[in-house]
């Protein structure tokens, strides 16, 4: 089984990608495996609480610092690429897909494809849209025409996935396993051998976060028993080797 040599996070905003797979980043650089997060759609006003500056560049530096905050729970160990893309509220007034791909929306998509063919070069982790959020779903799209190029596995989105029933979790699921002709199998990525407090991590996105977020989060973590993904067997299995040897 070949070793992975570097791992790449799609992350649509600055707090996805922790909400999704901290207890997985955490492991992976225990495993000295390089990673890196691409946040999308950085050039935002959106905040889930009240700030004292609401104007666009404001934000946008604010949930960058609180980005610059997580990394340093991991040593800033994290490489940080930020696209500067416009997010939903700001480009088209709406956050969830009722419709299909608008022209600007497919144009995102391909400068984010282009994007990813550019930085990455190893196992790219994209997130699997649930929730429905439209820059979720562009990020998602960009990496399905990606699919057959790329060593690709899916995490599950947060908080939306504990919205949602594990049936609709699987159906969701084999809704992109038939779109790519592909079956999947999921792995946990368990607390075991975990020393990054997970909840006390994704707190420092302090624009976006509340105790019911925080604790939808976890709670999702904790009927797991860890992080969810899902990816092809061998890709999944070329993961777990890469997880097996942690320094305790």
């Amino acid at each position: 089984m070949n070793k992975l040599t570097k791992i790449f996070i799609l992350s649509p905003h600055f707090d996805d990608a922790a909400y999704g797979l901290t207890l997985s980043i955490s492991q992976f650089l225990k495993n000295r495996l390089p990673v890196t997060i691409i946040n999308c759609f950085t050039v935002t006003k959106w905040t889930a609480l009240p700030v004292e500056d609401k104007d666009v560049k404001s934000v946008s530096l604010l949930r960058s610092m609180e980005d610059a905050e997580y990394n340093k729970l991991f040593n800033s160990a994290i490489n940080i690429i930020n696209l500067d893309l416009l997010d939903a509220p700001l480009r088209n007034g709406y956050i969830f897909q009722n419709q299909p791909f608008q022209q600007n929306e497919l144009e995102l998509i391909e400068d984010i494809r282009k994007l990813l063919e550019q930085y990455v070069d190893g196992l790219l982790l994209c997130p699997l849209a649930i929730g429905n959020h439209i820059d979720h779903a562009i990020c998602r799209e960009a990496v399905i025409q990606l699919y057959k190029k790329m060593n690709v596995i899916f995490f599950e989105d947060l908080p939306y996935a504990q919205r949602i029933g594990e049936d609709q979790i699987h159906r969701h699921v084999h809704i992109l396993e038939e779109q790519l002709g592909v079956r999947f199998i999921n792995y946990i990525n368990g607390l075991e051998n975990c020393t990054i407090d997970k909840g006390h991590a994704i707190k420092v996105y302090k624009s976006q976060m509340n105790e019911e977020i925080c604790l939808e989060i976890i709670s999702h973590m904790n009927a797991l028993g860890g992080e969810r993904l899902w990816g092809e067997a061998g890709e999944i299995e070329r993961l777990k080797s890469n997880m097996e040897h942690i320094e305790t």
